[in-house]
């Protein structure tokens, strides 16, 4: 079993930080339905969409185990702050 610690370290760390960019913009491309090829019979095109959901869920899950999701976070506006005593 690999170190997930090493590889959440090396994701963090700027030298990681395009292929943590390249992950999730994979992870994306897998979740938009553009990338889905269309076919003729009913059959084949929901085996492609399930296919596709898939490996969607399967990246997430393998990403969700080595890297921290993180939102840019905003520094508050103290004029936001009100106070009420």
């Amino acid at each position: 079993m690999p170190d997930l610690q090493q590889i959440k370290q090396v994701l963090e760390s700027s030298a990681g930080s395009e292929l943590r960019n390249y992950l999730l913009l994979k992870l994306s491309e897998l979740k938009d339905i553009s990338n889905i090829k269309e076919y003729q019979t009913t059959a084949a095109q929901s085996l492609e969409i399930k296919a596709q959901l898939r490996a969607y869920n399967k990246l997430k899950e393998i990403l969700s185990d080595i890297m921290i999701f993180s939102s840019d976070t905003k520094v508050k506006d103290p004029r936001d702050d009100f106070n009420v005593y």
